[in-house]
This record gives C-alpha cells, structure tokens and sequence, in this order.
C-alpha cells in the first residue's frame, strides 16, 4: 500500500511567490510528511517554466526535505500544464492542488479527510476565505446542507477552481485533465465534469478553510485578448459532447453561471476600464447567443437589472458609458431591480436572486 493519504500539487511560476508560505501551511495541516509513516501528506512543487534550485531556496531548510520539486516546461503561461503533470505524478488515495500565493488554516487536511471518509465522500469542497478572514462564498450550498451536494440545488457551478480533496482514483476514471489551450478558464471543464459525475460530494463546512491572499490577485496582461478569446472556454464547454448528454436543468444551471459570472464579468472588466468597444460588443452577442441557445431558459431566474445588462449585450451596445452604467446596476444590491427576476414565475429558483443572496448570506 503507497503510504502516501493526499497528494498536494503546488503550481509556482517564478520564484518571486511566496513559496514558503505555501509550504510552511501544509506542513501544518495535520498529516506526516515522514515518508516512512502511513497517511502521509507528500508536496509536490512544480516549477513552472523555472529552475527548482531558486524556489527551493525560498523554502524553510527543515521544509526542503520534505517536499518534492519538479521542473515541468511547457512554454505556456498557464497553470493547466503544471497542474496536470503534478497530479500525473499522483499515486497517494486523495489529490489536491494548491496555487503558490495561498495557504491553508492549521489542520486543514487532516480535518477534510476526516469529514471525507465520515461522509463516505469522493470530493470535499473546501471552504475559502481572504487572508483577513472574510469568507469567499462559493459555492452557495443550501443551508445546513454538508454532504451528498446536489450539483444543481447546491449551485456547486460557481466553485470554479476544484479547491479541496479529491479521491485521485475518481479523477482517473473520469479522465480529468486542466485544457491548456484557453488564455483563461482553464479550471471550468475540469470542475464541471466533477461536479456533474455523479459523484458522492461535500462541502467542509465550519472546517479551516483554503486563505487567498491579496498577492494572489490575477494580474492582467499587458497584451489585451479579444472577447473570443477570453471566454473560448465557455464557448467550447457548451458545444461538448459532454455538456449535451447532460440535463436539461444541468445545462441551464451552468449555462446561468456563466452569463452570471463570466459574460457579465468580462462586460465590467472593459467598461470599467474604458475598453468596450463595437469589436467587443459583437463578440460578446455572439458568445451570449450561443450560450442561450445551448440552454435556452437560463436567463430566466436573472435579476431584472441583470437582464438589462443581457438585453444590451444582445443588442451589441457599443457605448462603454451605458454599459459601465448597467453594470454597476446590477451590482447595486440596495437598488429593487437586483432583487427581482424579470420573470416572476421563476422568483423561487435556486438561482433567482433572493434565494441566491439569502443562501450566500448564510454561508459561513
């Protein structure tokens, strides 16, 4: 029997991150990293594109022995190609993958394992919060609901990024692999699959918690993408064969996310910025489209601000100003339109904006 209980892999992409801390939190998250004790955490550093020997350096000299450093290159600048080949590396029973500006709140993994087996749980979400401890509230879990999820009615679409522990034998079988070809996104296809297999799923509620720290915000490119680009992802997720067998409500549910989330996202990044151009408004009418028509009925539980926003979308509104404007809108919770879907036949969906924001403000 390998002695190894969960697998972390680390992504570090140049030795200016604060690897160390990383390090330093997993050797405090409950679990042995003697190699001759069973149950152990083993750490797997890939270096990205990089040398080992400078991020090795960074690390605690009582940690260096303790992890495992990789060199892995691919030439491209995505988490995806380390992310895989660490978890290829895998041989212990749970998998776990970590970025190098974060950590983990003491005990963290001994406590999810344990939650997982109570459950007899194949994937345990972990909960998140900012360094300063302000929860991150995602997913938006019903109340008191811990175990057996319901990828659907637990709204697990918008826990992007599969953060916990994952049975290493399940991502096997399902063949889950991080695409490297998308400038963004690169975590959508793979949580997606795991969230809709079928498989047995918790949440770590009131467990320590998964910190992202401030110095782990994304940094934008100094080369701008085009809307095709950036949102390629959702476009190919839902052209999938994959997406098509699922459910009708299945479809919808991601479907509404990714209006919710991505297309919305991507329209108050450039119109805060001042960058919404006619270019931009034809391909975002283009990606929304085709979204739609994969699930036709998923706009339906959005708010009423959020379908001005999606109405102006559709019509390829060029003016930054005006879609600056609705934007902010349908960020303004004081303001009747956020709460209320258009169609008020839809105002107890789980999506629907007072059931989504009453179950976020009982997350904990």
């Amino acid at each position: 029997m390998d002695s190894v209980l969960v697998e972390m892999v680390v992504a570090v992409h140049t030795p200016n991150r604060p690897i160390e801390r990383v390090v330093a939190s997993l050797m405090a998250a409950g679990l042995p990293t003697d190699p001759s004790l069973p149950g152990r955490l083993r750490v797997t550093v890939v270096c990205h594109n990089t040398p080992a020997g400078p991020i090795r350096d960074r690390v605690a000299p009582e940690h260096q022995e303790r992890v495992r450093f990789v060199e892995f290159s691919d030439g491209i600048a995505s988490p995806a190609g380390p992310f895989n080949h660490g978890m290829s590396l895998a041989t212990g029973t749970w998998v776990s993958i970590m970025g190098s500006d974060d950590s983990l709140e003491p005990d963290a993994l001994a406590r999810w394992v344990q939650a997982a087996e109570h459950d007899g749980a194949d994937v345990l979400i972990a909960p998140m919060a900012h360094a300063d401890g302000v929860p991150i509230r995602t997913p938006v879990v019903r109340r008191n609901r811990r175990s057996n999820l319901d990828p659907v009615s637990d709204r697990l679409t918008y826990r992007t990024a599969p953060l916990g522990i994952m049975k290493l034998s399940l991502v096997q079988s399902l063949g889950l692999v991080f695409p490297t070809r998308y400038a963004t996104g690169e975590d959508q296809s793979f949580s997606a699959n795991l969230w809709f297999s079928g498989a047995r799923i918790s949440y770590g509620r009131g467990l320590p918690r998964y910190l992202v720290h401030d110095d782990a915000v994304v940094r934008v490119t100094a080369t701008p993408r085009s809307v095709a680009e950036d949102l390629a992802f959702a476009s190919e997720l839902v052209e999938s064969r994959w997406f098509a067998g699922l459910s009708v409500k299945e479809r919808r549910a991601i479907v509404t996310k990714l209006l919710r989330v991505h297309v919305f996202g991507h329209v108050m990044l450039r119109a805060e910025a001042g960058s919404w151009c006619a270019r931009d408004a034809v391909e975002m009418a283009v990606v929304a489209r085709g979204l739609l028509f994969a699930a036709p009925r998923a706009a339906r539980p959005l708010s009423l601000a959020d379908r001005s926003l999606l109405d102006a979308v559709a019509r390829e509104e060029p003016d930054a100003a005006a879609m600056k404007s609705l934007s902010t809108l349908r960020r303004t919770f004081s303001n009747p339109r956020t709460w209320l879907p258009r169609d008020v036949s839809a105002l107890l969906h789980p999506e629907a904006p007072l059931r989504f924001m009453s179950a976020s403000a009982l997350m904990s």
